[in-house]
C-alpha cells in the first residue's frame, strides 16, 4: 500500500524552495547576499567605509567585511535604524550625482575623500540631505566602521582578525554569547572590623 504522504526527494526540494522564495518575499529581504541592505546601497557603503580605513599594507574596511557587520546589525538588533542608514546611503548618491554626475563609488579616491569631508562639515547640496543631518549620519558611519573593522569577527567584521593581526593582538576565541544587557553587580556589604 503506497502511503498518500509520502514525498520523493525532488518533490522535497522542490517543496523548500518554493516555500524559502516565498518567505524571502514576505519578509521583504532585498535580492543579493545581504540581509537588510540592496546591492547599490553595499557598494556605496564599501566605497565610504574604504575612506575611513582605506586599504593600504592591510585590507581596508570593506575587504575586512564592515558592510557585512553593517548589514548584520540593520537586519537584527539595529532594524530600526534601517531607513536612516538608506537615507544616508541614497544622500551620498545624490551628493555624488549633483557635484560629480556619477556614482559614489565609480567617483575616484580623491573625489570620494572630498565629498565626504564636505558631508562630514555640513557642506551638501540643498535637498539631497532633506531631514537628516549629514554630520550626525557622517559620524555614524565612522562610528560603525571602526566597530566593523576592530570588533569581534563573529559579528561580521574584522575578517580574518585583520586588524588584531594588524595591531599585533592575538585572536582569542570566545565560546557563548555575551549577553547585551549588563548584569547588575551584587551590593558590597561592609563589615565591621574589630
Amino acid at each position: 500500500m503506497d502511503d498518500p504522504y509520502a514525498v520523493d526527494r525532488r518533490g522535497f526540494l522542490k517543496t523548500g524552495a518554493t516555500a524559502a522564495a516565498a518567505t524571502a518575499v514576505a519578509c521583504g529581504v532585498p535580492e543579493g547576499r545581504w540581509r537588510a541592505l540592496t546591492n547599490e546601497e553595499a557598494r556605496t557603503l564599501a566605497a565610504a567605509c574604504d575612506q575611513i580605513v582605506p586599504p593600504d599594507d592591510s585590507p581596508g574596511a570593506a575587504e575586512a567585511g564592515v558592510v557585512v557587520f553593517i548589514d548584520r546589525q540593520l537586519a537584527t538588533r539595529e532594524k530600526d535604524q534601517l531607513e536612516t542608514w538608506q537615507r544616508g546611503v541614497r544622500a551620498i548618491e545624490a551628493t555624488a550625482q549633483v557635484r560629480q554626475g556619477m556614482s559614489f563609488a565609480e567617483l575616484t579616491f580623491e573625489e570620494q575623500t572630498a565629498l565626504l569631508e564636505d558631508i562630514e562639515a555640513g557642506r551638501v547640496p540643498a535637498g539631497a540631505w532633506e531631514g537628516l543631518d549629514p554630520r550626525a549620519f557622517f559620524g555614524r558611519l565612522v562610528r560603525y566602521t571602526m566597530m566593523g573593522y576592530y570588533g569581534d569577527p563573529r559579528h561580521g567584521g574584522n575578517r580574518e582578525h585583520v586588524s588584531w593581526r594588524m595591531l599585533g593582538v592575538s585572536p582569542v576565541p570566545i565560546r557563548g554569547r555575551l549577553h547585551e544587557v549588563p548584569v547588575a553587580t551584587p551590593a558590597v556589604r561592609k563589615t565591621e572590623v574589630e
